[in-house]
């Protein structure tokens, strides 16, 4: 992998020798049965961010546009069950005591908007979290004794959530600028 690396960024035709990696990663997905990605966060740690416009072209390209994308992007979170390690494997800071189960239910939007807003929805299934009174269950923390904790969990979570989402949307060359969510269980 890393001389694939190395000859996409000294030959004269890298963009092309790239161009036929990602449509050969993306004919491997679909012949697979999954739904093709990008793999932003790969992207990322093979160095090859300063592309990362062009391998959207790309992508929308393989997909069939924009729309196209879109349509693909929403199959993909409706219904997707997201773990704390989803989570911990997208860059997303998360305390490794704690662990959960989130149910992504689906997208509110209809059609693609560039630089629009994205909204979803989602509900915890479960969880235990490190808090300032040890670590807690989901369902204790729905325990009016712990209100106030609560607030904070679900709303740290939620964050998390949104950030993990906005990071997905990527991986199907979109550019949302604000990625929201609510309760939608």
């Amino acid at each position: 992998m890393k001389d694939l690396i190395r000859n996409i960024l000294r030959e004269d035709s890298h963009l092309e020798v790239l161009k036929k990696y990602f449509f050969n990663i993306w004919d491997r997905q679909v012949n697979s049965g999954e739904i093709p990605r990008i793999g932003y966060v790969d992207v990322y740690r093979k160095k090859l961010s300063k592309y990362i416009d062009q391998i959207d072209k790309w992508y929308h390209e393989f997909v069939g546009g924009k729309d196209k994308a879109f349509e693909l992007f929403d199959q993909y979170i409706t219904k997707l069950k997201v773990t704390d390690k989803d989570l911990r494997n997208s860059n997303q800071n998360i305390n490794p005591n704690d662990h959960f189960e989130v149910m992504i239910t689906r997208s509110f939007e209809k059609f693609y908007m560039e630089d629009g807003e994205l909204e979803f929805g989602f509900y915890i299934i479960d969880g235990t979290f490190d808090t300032s009174d040890g670590q807690l269950t989901y369902e204790e923390l729905m325990d009016d004794h712990y209100d106030d904790i609560y607030l904070d969990v679900v709303n740290w979570l939620r964050g998390e959530i949104e950030g993990y989402v906005h990071t997905i949307q990527l991986d199907f060359g979109l550019n949302y600028l604000d990625v929201t969510s609510q309760w939608d269980d």
